[in-house]
Order: structure tokens, then sequence, then C-alpha cells
């Protein structure tokens, strides 16, 4: 459930160290104990244990480690987060109160539940709404700052996407789908052989108690050391094409049930094990593309909404009373250099191309029908639905798709890289019962 999967990662916010005041006979009562330090900032233990009753509360019991070891996961997991949220102050990403709103309206509707049910179910679960809304803002500060840091990172050629639309139109399955799990074993970047030998012995470990049967889940929950341990290194469903390749050529023929690895890469060892897998036959796709043309007014100082707009009222009367045709109004009126012409034509294009409300008041129309003045975000238009056809759009929408995999593919693995250079460049001190042995 979309839903629970939040509730696994709540942590509240961090407070100060607090002491109370002490005589020369009493020792100092420590009201806050400091789990992490990361650079100036500060994990409370409280932290730490309430996303541990949090963890406990909502998952599988049988899926998860021990409480060391699993104070000690949730410890790694805060000092990233913390780690991204200071990168986020620095870069001065912000997210609005507006957007956790309709985040949280989102996540409510795709768990077919209202406001007020949410914080019924809130409420069962001991979680203030207050509490929830401070973690979606964090979880969405988060995901800004990791979009920000790593997307410019990733180049995507023209070439790249051309060779995966070939290889996915060669399968004799549309793009087989895998869910896998992952456990992923860290070595530190110019790591000593002993380093490289003891994290590979404990991959091997790891894979044969996997292969004997031990829960993948509480494996990962364990010792995997990326962002997906404390649900289990569950990756849900994933294309082959979008996998990093390593991950991919090993997972092509891998049947349900696999446990593939060790697998090296840049940051470390990778464990896989398959969940499932599924494959669909080809389809042909079909898109709709219209033909419209349109006369743009442009507002500025002099010509206001109220302007432009009746100024398109009057070009329509004059259209359809057959005072003039709708190309010679474009030609004397239209403010769009790219269009008037050729009498505001715009050709065939997809409807997605268009602005949103552009697309929406053409959606409305019947062919040969003009529209009433409307706003987007160019000025304000009128436009004529010319005609509407069903074109083949495999190939377009299987470059889309095999865009959308390169780019996935690749943020993943740059993604990676960038948490094992914060963690590089930080000042870390684990204290208390999450601190190495």
């Amino acid at each position: 459930m979309k839903l629970l999967k939040l509730f696994i990662a709540l942590n509240l916010s961090v407070n100060l160290v607090l002491f109370t005041p002490f005589s020369a006979n009493a020792a100092p009562k420590v009201v806050e104990q400091v789990a992490a330090v990361v650079n100036n900032n500060v994990i409370l233990e409280s932290d730490v244990s309430d996303m541990l009753k949090t963890i406990k509360a909502s998952a599988d019991p049988k899926s998860l480690p021990n409480d060391k070891i699993l104070r000690k996961q949730i410890i790694d997991r805060l000092v990233v987060e913390k780690l991204i949220l200071q990168r986020a102050a620095k870069a001065k990403i912000t997210i609005s109160d507006d957007e956790v709103t309709a985040a949280i309206d989102r996540i409510a509707a795709e768990n077919g539940m209202t406001i007020d049910q949410l914080r019924s179910r809130l409420s069962t679960m001991g979680m203030s709404y207050s509490t929830y809304r401070d973690r979606i803002h964090t979880d969405m500060l988060i995901e800004q700052a990791r979009l920000h840091e790593v997307r410019p990172r990733i180049k995507v050629s023209n070439r790249e996407v051309e060779h995966l639309t070939k290889t996915i139109a060669n399968q004799p399955t549309n793009n087989i789908d895998v869910k896998i799990s992952h456990i992923l074993i860290t070595i530190p970047e110019k790591a000593s052989k002993q380093q490289v030998d003891s994290a590979t012995n404990k991959a091997m470990d790891i894979i044969n108690r996997a292969k004997k049967g031990e829960n993948f889940a509480k494996l990962a929950a364990s010792y995997s050391n990326d962002d997906l341990a404390l649900k289990g290194g569950s990756m849900g469903w994933k294309k082959l094409n979008e996998l990093p390749t390593i991950f991919e050529e090993r997972l092509i023929r891998a049947p349900k049930g696999s446990i593939i690895g060790p697998i090296r890469s840049g940051v470390g060892i990778h464990i896989l094990k398959v969940d499932d897998n599924r494959s669909e036959t080809p389809q042909k796709i079909t898109l709709q593309e219209v033909n419209a043309r349109h006369i743009l007014i442009k507002t500025n100082v002099l010509v206001t909404d109220q302007v432009a707009k009746q100024k398109l009222i009057n070009i329509r009367k004059a259209i359809t009373s057959g005072a003039t045709t709708f190309a010679a109004a474009a030609k004397a009126n239209s403010e769009d250099t790219g269009s008037k012409d050729s009498g505001g034509n715009l050709g065939w294009n997809r409807p997605e191309v268009y602005d949103e409300g552009f697309r929406t008041a053409l959606s409305q129309l019947k062919k040969g029908e003009i529209s009433q003045p409307i706003k987007s975000s160019y000025g304000w238009h009128i436009i004529q639905l010319i005609d509407t056809r069903q074109t083949d759009g495999t190939n377009l929408v299987k470059k889309d798709q095999a865009y959308r995999m390169i780019f996935n593919r690749k943020f993943a693995e740059e993604a990676q890289v960038w948490i094992q250079e914060l963690k590089g460049d930080a000042y870390i001190k684990i204290t208390g019962d999450g601190k190495n042995e």
C-alpha cells in the first residue's frame, strides 16, 4: 500500500540536546541523547526510536532483523537523509504548503480515502496529522534535492535512444518486466585489497544464506547499505532495459526465485533476488493527431485580457458571419509569426504538444468548429479544429520509452555515486547503540 511505504520512513524533526541545571553534588541529567552527528546537525535517539517503532508496527516481523541491527540501519538511513537535506538547504530548495497539501490529496486518493479517512487512519497508527505532513514535506524536499543534484549529471544521446529502440523492437516479447529485491555492500573509493576482499566475503556469505532459504528481506534489512534496506531491499517492478547494464545481463533469463551475485560496480557489490517476472506480446500503438489553426492576440501594458478577448470575439463573429475567412483573419490579426502567413495553420500534431489551456479547448471542438476566445500561457486564442486522424505511433512511443529507461538507469547509478560522495565529504560520527563495533 503506497501510504504504508511513507509510514516506514517516519522520523521526527531534530531537537537540541537539553540539560537540566545541576549543583556540585548532582550529575547532569540528559533529556535528549545524540545518536549521530552529521556535519553541523544531530540525529537524536528519539528520532531513531520513533522510526524503529513505526517500522516494527507496519512491517512483517519475519522480515526484520534484531533491534540492534535495525537501529544501525535506521541511523544509516537518517544520516543519508540529513546529508541530502543539508544539500537542499544549501541549494535553497523549498517545498510550499500547497505542494504538500496536493501531495497528501493524491496519496489519499490513490488509497481510496478522503482526507478525513486518512486522518483517522493516522490516528489509529498513533501518528498525528501534523507529523505526517512534516514527513511528506521532508520526503518531497529530499526528492527535489536528489533531482536537482543528480539530473544535471545525466546525458542521454540520440544514438543511445535509437539503439535501445531497435533492441526493444527486436525482442520477442515486449520488454520483460522483473520484480526484484536488492542488497548493496558498499566499498569505499580507493579501497584496499583487504576492504574489497572483506566486502566480497560478506556478500558471498549473504548469497549462500539466501540460497539456503533465509528471508531475503531480513538479510537486506540487516546488511544492505542502500536506501532500500528498510524496505527489505524491494525495488518493485522494473523494465529490464531500465536497470543498470550489469543487472540486465544477469536477469534476462533468470527464473523467479533466483539469487544473483556477487555483481561488482563502482559503488560496491550487489546481490539480486528475482521475486517475479512477466512479459507482454508487442502491440501496435495508435496515436491521435489533430490538424488545427488559430489566431493569437498577446497581452501587454496596453492590451489587457479584456481587450484581447473582445478583439477575438469580434474576429470570430466576422468569420462565422461570412464577412471574412479564418485564413484571412489570421493573416491580418494573428500575432503568432510562425503560423499567421499560412492562415494560422498549425499542421498535424499530437495534442500533448500544446499548452494545457489550448489543448483543453481543442479537445472540446468538433470538426470545423471555432472555439470561443480562450487563454493560454502565450495569450488569447480562437481555435478551429480542421480534422483528426489516427496514426501508427509505435516507434514514437518506443523512443519515448527508451529515453525514460536509459535516463532511469543512469539516474539510479549516478544517485548511488552521489550519496557516496556526500558521505565521503561529510563529518559523520555515530554514537551509542548505532556505533560500529
